[in-house]
């Protein structure tokens, strides 16, 4: 059977209906991935245009700060030695700018950091605190580093190296040099750290170098004090300074280890009425196997009339510390069974401990033995660190003390009258005993 007319004319019409539901949807998303890779594009484009841009005006902030020393380096009136070394940011600001503030340009602020350091003769060292000991400093290392907002791992600042020589014969052959490296508890080193350098060359600071590295060239021999400037920190050995002799033609090297102190507050557990309240210099053993030779340091504090006593300036040791009152082994009341009294050190912070001592009640004989004062002394024990002499206050009316003091042999002493006695942490002092 023929198909009609009305089937014949009808299947044509369906050819030119336009686009169906599912190309209109994929051809828009095609529209939007190549509308999107064609944006990505661009904006890359623009990103790195404005990149190299950023790094043109770095380079030229670079180029411009190695000039600006090398032309001070060779004047005849400023000459090497007014070149400030070590570490400095922004030391020369663009006409109109700030001194120590960012160079700005189109609305980009840059930190232009400038690193000078002296070296020796034939150095290979990357660094002057790695130098040698014995040799005179020959040129000058100069590395320019700029940097701007934005800047990521993978896009490192621009830098610019170079070296410059004096003439022979520009330094004063009786001058000498200080090269001091600050390192933080882990040793990792210090950069852009203050340090005060005060001798017979007067007193001058300095940055530290992105090694920890601080140089000072040129001075004259004699001794000089090296001065962190780093409030509430301490070196290993508690103190905040170091002296350093600086002889001629010689670069005297030295490593300072600086971290957050740590305090400790002792308190002391002792018989009611027997607090050690108004003793003066209690001394107290902190043992921990890196304090060096023997692994124990005495340090010592006044008791206040709370009866505690705060250890100031104290290396922060992760694994804390061993605490006993007294300074000499037999001191010490945990040397059978008993565990000693561990106490952290926290960087900054400030940790609590309570330490056991003898507990006495000294009665003073002679004639009017009331408001007698009563010392103690380590007796017989001149290598002990604890041989220093203890107030450990005044008799009441009685001729009666009640006090307390670290274990160990002391020698007892008031009214005039002397009594040596060796206080056992097993045993009970409780009972009145006479000088």
């Amino acid at each position: 059977m023929l198909p009609s007319t009305r089937a014949r004319r009808s299947a044509p019409a369906r050819r030119d209906d336009g686009m169906t539901l599912i190309e209109v949807v994929v051809a828009l998303g095609l529209f939007l991935v190549i509308t999107g890779a064609v944006l990505s594009l661009l904006g890359g484009a623009i990103r790195l245009a404005k990149e190299d841009r950023y790094r043109m005006a770095a380079t030229s902030l670079a180029t411009r700060e190695l000039e600006i020393t090398r032309d001070a380096f060779t004047s005849l009136t400023r000459g090497p030695t007014t070149i400030t070394t070590n570490q400095v940011v922004n030391p020369n600001p663009l006409p109109g700018g700030t001194a120590n503030a960012p160079l700005v340009v189109d609305n980009v602020p840059y930190t232009v950091t400038r690193t000078a350091q002296w070296a020796q003769v034939g150095s290979t060292a990357a660094s002057t605190c790695d130098d040698g000991s014995s040799a005179e400093l020959a040129f000058l290392r100069v590395r320019v580093e700029v940097t701007w907002p934005g800047l990521g791992a993978d896009r490192p600042p621009v830098s610019t190296d170079t070296v410059m020589t004096p003439p022979k014969g520009t330094y004063s052959q009786s001058t000498g040099h200080i090269g001091v490296r600050l390192l933080g508890a882990e040793g990792e080193p210090l950069a852009g750290r203050s340090v005060t350098v005060s001798g017979p060359g007067g007193t001058s600071s300095s940055l530290t170098a992105d090694d920890g590295c601080a140089v000072f060239a040129f001075l004259p021999e004699g001794a000089y004090a090296i001065t962190p400037n780093l409030p509430g920190h301490v070196n290993r050995d508690g103190t905040t300074s170091k002296t350093v002799q600086v002889q001629a033609g010689r670069l005297v090297r030295t490593t300072m280890e600086y971290a957050l102190a740590s305090r400790v507050v002792v308190a002391y557990e002792t018989e009611p009425g027997h607090e050690p309240k108004g003793a003066s210099g209690f001394p107290v053993t902190l043992a921990n196997s890196a304090l060096l030779p023997s692994g124990m340091t005495v340090v010592r504090g006044t008791v206040d009339s709370a009866g505690t006593q705060a250890l100031t300036n104290l290396w922060p040791y992760p694994a804390g510390y061993e605490v006993w009152a007294g300074a000499c082994t037999d001191s010490d009341p945990y040397q059978s069974d008993r565990p000693r009294a561990l106490v952290a050190a926290t960087p900054g912070g400030t940790s609590t401990v309570t330490l056991p001592l003898a507990s006495v009640q000294i009665k003073v004989g002679g004639a009017n033995p009331g408001n007698k004062a009563v010392t103690a002394k380590r007796a017989d024990d001149a290598t002990c660190p604890g041989g220093a002499t203890i107030s450990l206050g005044n008799t009441n009316s009685a001729g009666v003390l009640r006090t307390s003091v670290p274990y160990g042999r002391w020698t007892f002493t008031g009214n005039g009258r002397t009594k040596e006695r060796t206080l056992d942490w097993s045993e009970n002092y409780l009972a009145p005993w006479t000088l």
